[in-house]
């Protein structure tokens, strides 16, 4: 992989967790002034983009590694953002 592609990987991941911490701070913030449904809302939004912050990785390597017509490491990593997609759902639903 370049230096480019990993560049755009680290700011990717860079940007999912601070948005994801912003977001957990306001709601946590928000929820110890005035506990209610906004909040709530920001502290699951939080989670959610803690949780699609390695998805965006592995979709990000998925593009790569087609574009690069590595068939192998491309489907590997369809298996796994398939995983996590589920994962993801399944935490969803149970929340």
């Amino acid at each position: 992989m370049s230096r480019t592609f990993e560049h755009l990987l680290g700011r990717t991941l860079h940007a999912g967790i601070v948005v994801s911490t912003s977001l957990l701070a306001l709601g946590l913030l928000l929820a110890l002034t005035t506990p209610g449904a906004p909040a709530d809302l920001l502290l699951h939004a939080g989670l959610l983009v803690l949780m699609a912050t390695p998805m965006a990785r592995v979709l990000l390597s998925c593009a790569e590694y087609v574009r690069q017509r590595d068939w192998l490491f491309a489907a590997s990593a369809l298996g796994v953002l398939i995983v996590l997609a589920v994962t993801i759902w399944q935490a969803c639903l149970n929340a």
